[in-house]
């Protein structure tokens, strides 16, 4: 009983003003918790006890594979398991394409969709990081408020490698003859990724309650459109917008193998394809296979807070990138 008074936000029993909870001791008086419901004042305190204990939980994690590495390489040793074959090393080849991800709209996000934004770019950088032709990307109009978001969920990010944060927009980084801003709404269509092209991706999660803000935008300072070909190849049931990291994923997976329809079908979410065609198949065959994708991305925001890339953003095929 004495345990659960501990951990409850608003104990029967406190000492004044001072409460504890899950050994964090706070100030019911402290303005950041003013205002808030018993649920909202746990939700803060189980984020302050989740960030607190990070450091704890990490080198515990990483005890914990330590040991279950030597337990292997001990079976190993005494010939109850085989070794593992050994690994080929895997060729990296960055490639010239750069990718710019426009993060000035803010404004037009509630908290949760800033948290879902985080989430995406964290998922933008796996796929980097995992690619065979990693591109530069520089997230332009990087503000305060989703500063706040890194810094709390993946404070780390300032470490990762090719990829810039800037407070400046992209056309004060680039030249805007070499930028392409890609949006479903362009009646342009990209061929092929260029080398000396930049292209932008509209850093935004809004629910489609803004259609056409990044195509509007881009014509408004003369800048170049384009869409993904998606349409060549595929007959969506819905409208044909992505993630920031869908997007950013697909992008990726034509540098690898050069081909739109692979990189649509290893990429967009099974949900998305369910009731899709791909084009140039008959009906007959369609009707006999469905197109089996795996939908790898969650697109929810982890609560903890881990910078864990299998966790993208929570956007259920609708919070999308215009």
């Amino acid at each position: 009983m004495a345990d659960n008074d501990q951990n409850d936000p608003v104990p029967a029993e406190a000492n004044g003003n001072i409460r504890t909870y899950k050994g964090i001791t706070y100030d019911i008086t402290d303005p950041k918790y003013q205002g808030l419901s018993k649920n909202g004042l746990k939700r803060l305190l189980k984020e302050e006890h989740w960030n607190a204990t990070r450091e704890k939980r990490n080198k515990f994690q990483k005890d914990k594979k330590k040991q279950k590495s030597a337990e292997r390489r001990k079976l190993i040793e005494e010939g109850v398991i085989p070794a593992p074959p050994p690994k080929r090393p895997r060729l990296v080849e960055p490639s010239s394409v750069r990718v710019a991800i426009d993060c000035s709209f803010t404004s037009y996000m509630h908290e949760t969709e800033i948290k879902s934004l985080q989430a995406q770019l964290v998922r933008c950088h796996s796929a980097n990081r995992t690619g065979a032709h990693p591109m530069q990307i520089t997230v332009t109009s990087f503000d305060d408020v989703l500063k706040g978001a890194f810094e709390k969920k993946t404070p780390s990010y300032n470490n990762w490698k090719n990829c810039e944060f800037t407070s400046e927009s992209y056309l004060d980084k680039f030249d805007a003859s070499s930028l392409v801003y890609l949006s479903a709404d362009s009646d342009n269509v990209v061929r092929e990724l260029e080398d000396d092209k930049v292209y932008i991706i509209g850093g935004i999660v809004d629910k489609n309650r803004h259609k056409g803000l990044c195509q509007n935008k881009a014509a408004e300072q003369g800048i170049a459109t384009a869409a993904l070909p998606i349409g060549e190849y595929l007959h969506m049931a819905s409208r044909k917008v992505l993630t920031v990291n869908h997007v950013y994923e697909i992008m990726i997976k034509w540098l690898d193998n050069r081909d739109w329809e692979k990189a649509f079908l290893e990429v967009i979410p099974g949900r998305k394809l369910k009731d899709s065609k791909r084009l140039g198949e008959s009906e007959a065959e369609s009707d006999e296979k469905e197109p089996v994708v795996e939908d790898k991305t969650t697109d929810k925001a982890d609560p903890k807070g881990e910078e864990d890339p299998k966790d993208g953003a929570d956007a259920k095929g609708e919070e999308d990138t215009k």
